[in-house]
């Protein structure tokens, strides 16, 4: 491992943004610098279940150390020579924007490998290819095998960035938002109304291990695969979280600290957008639902959103929104994931 300081990139970003103030504790969750997380290298992150609870906390308090220090201006490159190969299969903004800055902030370089501007081989060799060139390959995919594939043969790590079963690196900037403002996580309650998709999956799998109670309303047909609830339980028993379903959203956010919701179609499921538009139908997550969760709760989305069809638009701007927060803490989750992966190797 290279040098235990802590230290981030040059400051890109405004303090006096209105989302850098809106919640309360955003900076005070870790006063002195955080640890680096260590024992990561060369490990495949696929569905986030690869991560302790030691190790899941490191990288999220060290994120908020690099966040604080990037926005206090000093910087220090943890990947100097570093390079990250990002194939997408889907469009993306955030996760293309995170990752290439996160590098470049990091004093590695991004490459940027979309669908249409490859040919078509299988994913093993894909793998091998890139391994040959970069230190780490990012994925956005639909399916999950493609990521499995791809880490059975090869010698760098390989990180699902997105695919159509997990979402890993949302769930850790989703878990660092909640931590900068409610500080320790253990007991918190969550309640995630929608689709059962990628999104709460990761959820499921990842913040019971911190100690969160997930809470989860779906639709009849569009809950979570019953495999992945079954592991998500068992996780949840061995670190002292809870995943617990409602039958309905009115039940699922009684009282909790985050209200957290996604598009009721995700890409690949277009054709389907009429039927889901029916099945979801009093799944909305607006102020009536919000009344009935904790007086400081906050409301929570991985974006893109469509304002007033899953969400209400006035309340994703209201001052309980921490949706912008999130979508920034992608960028600090996935630099310290990678300091982790990389820095020592």
């Amino acid at each position: 491992m290279h040098n235990n300081e802590q230290t981030a990139a040059a400051s890109l970003l405004n303090v006096s943004a209105p989302q850098a103030r809106v919640r309360r504790r955003v900076w005070s969750v870790n006063k002195e610098p955080a640890p680096l997380p260590l024992g990561l290298t060369d490990r495949h992150i696929l569905t986030g279940e690869e991560l302790s609870h030691y190790e899941m906390q490191s990288i999220i308090d060290f994120a908020v150390t690099l966040k604080k220090q990037r926005l206090e201006g000093r910087s220090r490159v943890w990947l100097p020579g570093r390079q990250l190969g990002m194939l997408f299969e889907k469009p993306s903004l955030r996760t293309r924007v995170s990752f290439t800055v996160g590098m470049q902030d990091l004093g590695g370089f991004a490459i940027d490998i979309p669908s249409s501007q490859r040919k078509t081989e299988e994913p093993e060799d894909t793998a091998r290819v890139l391994a040959g060139y970069c230190h780490a390959i990012m994925v956005r995919t639909f399916e999950q095998k493609v990521l499995d594939r791809m880490a059975r043969v090869s010698r760098v790590p390989i990180i699902n960035a997105l695919s159509d079963e997990h979402h890993p690196c949302q769930a850790l900037a989703d878990l660092q938002t909640l931590q900068e403002n409610f500080g320790n996580l253990k007991g918190l309650k969550l309640a995630y109304v929608g689709d059962g998709n990628n999104v709460l999956n990761s959820l499921m799998l990842m913040a019971p291990v911190l100690g969160v109670e997930v809470r989860y309303a779906c639709p009849k047909g569009y809950k979570p695969a019953k495999e992945i609830l079954f592991r998500a339980k068992e996780r949840a028993k061995t670190y002292g979280g809870a995943v617990i379903e409602y039958s309905s959203p009115e039940e699922a956010v009684q009282d909790v600290q985050a209200i957290y919701t996604d598009v009721w179609t995700s890409m690949g499921f277009e054709a389907e957008n009429e039927a889901r538009l029916k099945a979801f139908q009093g799944f909305k997550v607006d102020e009536a639902l919000h009344g009935l969760a904790a007086p400081d709760a906050v409301v929570m989305h991985c974006l893109p959103m469509i304002r007033d069809v899953e969400i209400s638009g006035a309340l994703a701007d209201s001052k309980h929104s921490v949706i912008f927060q999130q979508s920034e803490n992608r960028l600090h989750a996935q630099k310290s994931l990678l300091v982790g992966l990389l820095a020592g190797g």
